[in-house]
Order: C-alpha cells, then structure tokens, then sequence
C-alpha cells in the first residue's frame, strides 16, 4: 500500500471519527458554556477540551493498545466487567439517551427551523431511515460517514465559526461564575464522547483492518493519524463555537436554553440564510453520531447474543427504539440522563487512562482498586444528586480534596491504584509466571 493510500484512508478515518464525536450536545454545549463564562472564555475553552476532545480521542488509543477491542481494555478489572459495563452504556446511555437525542434535537433545531408544520413522529421515521442505511452495512461505515457526510458538515460549521471569529456580535464581557474550567469540565459530560470514544473505536479500527489493513503497523498508523485529523477539527471547531457564545455574553440571558442561544447567536452571524445552514449542521452532526454509534451498539449485542440474533437486526431495533423514544424531545430526554452521566462518566475516564498507559501498569489490582473506589464514590455522588442523601458518606466525600471542584473521585482513584496494585502482589507471591507484554495479569 503506498504513502498517498494510507494519507487518504488516515483523512477519511479522521473525518468519520470527528463527526461520530461530533453530535447534538456538541454543537448545543459550547455556545452555551462561552455564554456563561464571558471574558473567562479560555478556561472554559480549556476544561471543554480535555473532556471532549482529549479524553475520547485518548479513549480511542486506549483500545487501539488492547489489540483494537474494548474487551481486552477491561480484561485486567474482570471478565465481566466488559459485559457489565457495555450493557449499562449501550442500553442506559446510548441506545436510550444518546441516540434518541440525536433524532430529537435534529427535529427541534433542524427540521423544525425549516418546515414547522412537520411532525416530530414523521421526522424520527425519516431519520432513522437514513440511520438505518448507512449503519447496516459496517464495512462501508467509514467511508460513508467520512466521505459523504463529514466534508458537508465540517464545511458548514467552519464558516460558521470564521464569520463568528473574524467578524463577532459583541465582546465577552465579565460574568458572575466562579470556577469557569470545572463548569467547563463537567457540562462536556453531557455531549458523552468518553463512552463514545470507548465504545466506537472497535467498530472503527474493525472497520480500518477490513479495507485491507492487516498488518498492524499499518493499522496502527491509519489511526493514529486518524486521531490527529479528528482532534484538530474538534478543537477548532469547539474552540470557534465557545468563543462566540462568548460574544454573547452581553447580549442573550444566562438562563436562555441551550437549542434557542445557537439559533439565536448564528441569526444574529449570519441570518436566515445562517438558521439554514445551521438547521442542516444540526442534521448531519447528529445523523454522524448516530449512526456510529448505532453500529457500536449492534455490534456488541450481536456478539453477545452468540450471531443468534444479527447485527442487521440490532440496527433495525435500535432504530425502532430510537422512533420511539425520540418523540419525547430533547429536554425530557437530557432531564433523565444527568444521573447516569455523573454515575458513569468518572469511571470511564479512569478506565482511558489505564489503557492509555496500559504497558506502564504494575498488575491487575491497579485497575481493579481504581476503578473500585471511583465507582464507588461516584455512586454515592450521583445518589446525592437526586435527592438520596446518606449522612456518613457524604460527610466523608465532602473532605476529600478536590470535592469542592467536582473531583472527589480523584483521589480515591490513586489510593485505589496504589492498593490495589499492593494487595495483588502480596496476594499472588507465591504465583512465579510470566505476564504477556500485551497483557495484564
């Protein structure tokens, strides 16, 4: 295979990789985030960055260094962690949050915009039409998404955030928050690229071997490099879109919803001419991310369910569950979604940062104390965030360093590995084996 193959083959892996992270909360959450945030823009910018595009592209090395599948990323913790865990992810969150948001913000901010009369139920129909299309047939996934869909998305997108830029509504003016980068941090929870990241890199480097990738160098470098394309695009788009919701800090509320502020921000950019391009934006950003994740997720259950049920089949019923529960619209569906980001999302950070490092890891207790005590933290947070207080716990979270900012997890993640890893040798003294370099035992 020659330079210009791979060159090419790295651009498209790139493009269909940023518009999969690039969806509904993408596109809303910036704007937002730099509306509250005013003059303090660049922090915001800052902790956005590390949780929406650091984070999930380091999600996708992560499995790229467990042989290419998620499965040998959780080994170490489990055998069953891995099913655990996709099932909480790929039924709670994505085939009940992420996918159905997808068709609900396209229909509120994009079909809605242009053809009020048209039902929500009709649009769900038509989406996941096209869903289904480009999700069936996986080893044609990449070059649809990267070759057809992304050039238009990121074409439109780019414009905007050059107008928005070079030529700004207004000038960020200093507002009432106080920590704008932990704000920052946690709102990019919602946009879900972490379990996107984990999730989808399977599919996709699955996707990267079958066009004829076998040689894992090869593979590896397609990757990679597929990982910078999606990276820079990301940063510069989040970047451009964070800056102008800034710009509006002097003009629109704080408390103005997310959906009616981009709408709001891009007419005053650029017109009706700009609420066009944006309604079409929105289409194909989340139509992207639906369909990669849709494919993730059929992909898991088909394999889980021994083939006997087929991965043609999974797509049909995610689809149907996606008309179904996209009809409720978007505020309903983030409203139940916010406890099962905050309860999971910190343990899937720990989990890229263990496979990231991967080679660097002394034992199996390292990931199986870490991801103990994050979990375990994270549970009692999320149970206080919907009104389930437990004294003694949160007397005991609330000291922790770092609580105050959010990140009560953290340190409890670092005892755990340092434990954990202490434990396992005491544990397994007598065991004299060699570990694989590729493995963790």
């Amino acid at each position: 295979m020659n330079t210009n193959k791979i060159l090419r083959d790295s651009l498209i892996f790139g493009f269909a990789l940023f518009a999969v992270f690039f969806g509904a909360g993408n596109l809303i959450f910036p704007p937002s985030i730099g509306l509250v945030s005013g003059a303090d823009w660049p922090l915001a910018l800052v902790g956005f960055t590390l949780t929406g595009v650091v984070l999930p592209i380091l999600g996708v090395v992560a499995v790229l260094n467990s042989n290419g599948k998620f499965e040998e990323l959780t080994k170490p913790i489990s055998p069953w962690f891995y099913k655990v865990f996709n099932l909480v992810v790929m039924i709670g969150i994505a085939m009940l949050v992420t996918v159905p948001r997808t068709a609900a913000t396209t229909h509120e901010m994009g079909v809605h915009t242009l053809f009020p009369h048209v039902p929500s139920f009709l649009t769900m129909i038509v989406f996941f039409a096209l869903n289904f299309y480009f999700a069936s047939d996986r080893s044609n996934l990449i070059d649809k998404v990267g070759q057809v869909l992304t050039p238009a998305l990121f074409t439109i997108l780019l414009f905007i955030v050059i107008k928005g830029t070079f030529d700004p509504i207004g000038a960020p003016i200093k507002t009432e928050i106080s920590n704008p980068f932990s704000h920052s941090f946690f709102s990019a929870y919602q946009t879900g690229d972490v379990f996107t990241g984990l999730l989808c890199a399977s599919v996709f480097i699955g996707s990267i071997v079958a066009k004829g990738y076998n040689e894992p160098s090869k593979m590896k470098k397609i990757v990679l490099n597929g990982t910078i394309v999606a990276g820079f695009g990301l940063l510069i788009i989040y970047g451009g879109l964070l800056y102008i919701g800034a710009t509006g800090s002097g003009l629109f509320p704080k408390d103005m919803e997310s959906s009616q502020l981009v709408t709001g921000l891009v007419y005053n950019l650029l017109g009706d001419y700009g609420t066009i391009a944006l309604a079409i934006a929105v289409s194909l950003a989340c139509l992207t991310t639906s369909i990669g994740i849709t494919a993730s997720i059929a992909d898991f259950l088909s394999g889980l369910t021994n083939q006997k049920v087929s991965y043609r089949n999974w797509v049909i019923v995610v689809c149907v569950i996606g008309v179904l529960m996209g009809v409720l619209g978007v505020e309903k569906i983030i409203a139940y979604s916010v406890p099962l980001f905050m309860g999971i999302y910190p343990v899937s950070i720990v989990i890229v940062l263990l496979g990231v490092f991967r080679k660097y890891i002394p034992n199996a207790g390292a990931y199986k104390g870490s991801i103990l005590l994050t979990f375990i933290i994270s549970l009692f947070e999320t149970l206080g965030s919907m009104g389930i207080n437990i004294k003694f716990m949160n007397e005991i979270i609330s000291i922790i360093p770092f609580s105050s900012n959010g990140f009560a997890w953290l340190i409890p993640a670092v005892i755990g590995f340092i434990g954990g890893t202490l434990i396992h040798k005491r544990t397994s003294k007598k065991q004299v084996h060699e570990i694989p370099s590729n493995s963790i035992e």
